[in-house]
């Protein structure tokens, strides 16, 4: 573990506290993300206070929001091009709570001229806790 941490849990050695990426994500990280090769980056969170639901388990709007974040992150990091959600498909298999350290694992499918295809798990240890399939579309930066 390195000496970076979440509260008092400290975070996964190899990752680093992802920075501007806007003031929306700001306010829902931190996330930390770490480069594993040429064709794969991960992203991850710590479960905090502030994103649980009432029923003190992971708000689905944050895994939403995550994994839209972690699949976008994957796509920029394959192809080195902005883009923006077209459509995401999400299912909700297994809560999180706080605490948890969530990873994303990652696959860019495809890659065309103006969109690419996109499909990933986010995990908490081995576990699958959701899924999700998105297409995005590239565009210029600053649009």
């Amino acid at each position: 573990m390195n000496k970076q941490a979440t509260g008092t849990l400290p975070v996964p050695e190899g990752f680093e506290i992802v920075q501007g990426k806007g003031p929306f994500t700001d306010a829902n990280g931190p996330f930390f993300g770490k480069i594993v090769s040429k064709d794969k980056v991960i992203r991850a969170f710590r479960v905090e206070e502030k994103h649980l639901n009432s029923i003190k388990i992971i708000h689905g709007g944050m895994l939403m929001t995550f994994a839209d974040s972690a699949l976008a992150a994957a796509v920029r990091h394959v192809s080195g091009r902005s883009s923006v959600t077209i459509k995401m498909n999400s299912e909700f298999l297994s809560p999180a709570r706080e605490g948890d350290w969530v990873e994303s694992d990652v696959e860019v499918i495809r890659s065309t001229r103006t969109v690419a295809f996109v499909r990933g798990d986010l995990k908490v240890g081995n576990k699958v806790i959701f899924k999700a399939d998105a297409i995005f579309h590239y565009v210029r930066a600053g649009r």
